[in-house]
């Protein structure tokens, strides 16, 4: 459960009472794109956590990589706010959201490995039900 406790403490580190105030245009922007992605993640461990029959291994796979990007993402989040905060963000304007970028793109690998980690699953469990079937059928 750690991936989880990552991706909430993510959420709460983005949601922090007057945090949205610092963040304008196009960092506000690329801050909720990062919670909109951590709730997704938040959205598969539940998910994953109440699944049977779901190989533990994948399982693992999949938090360890939602827990390395959202503490990675809480790192940078917490970082820039510290600098707005501390008047030391040598970026303003439309560059402040540049050095969110890498952690959108961490954030959106990481997203589209847990999808095919999960399509993966499906579809095995699909062929074994298809398997079973036609062993009923026999």
């Amino acid at each position: 459960m750690a991936a989880y406790s990552a991706v909430i403490s993510l959420l709460r580190t983005i949601d922090q009472r007057n945090i949205p105030e610092l963040f304008h245009g196009h960092t506000a922007e690329t801050v909720d794109s990062i919670r909109a992605t951590a709730e997704y993640f938040q959205g598969v461990l539940e998910n994953t956590s109440n699944k049977s029959g779901v190989d533990l291994g994948k399982i693992k796979s999949v938090e360890e990589k939602i827990r390395v990007a959202a503490n990675y993402a809480e790192d940078v989040v917490e970082l820039k706010i510290s600098q707005i905060i501390k008047g030391i963000s040598w970026t303003f304007g439309i560059l402040q959201h540049e050095d969110l970028l890498p952690v959108v793109e961490k954030m959106d690998a990481t997203k589209k490995q847990v999808v095919v980690e999960i399509l993966a699953h499906d579809v095995d469990q699909v062929l074994e039900l298809s398997v079973l079937e036609r062993k009923k059928r026999s």
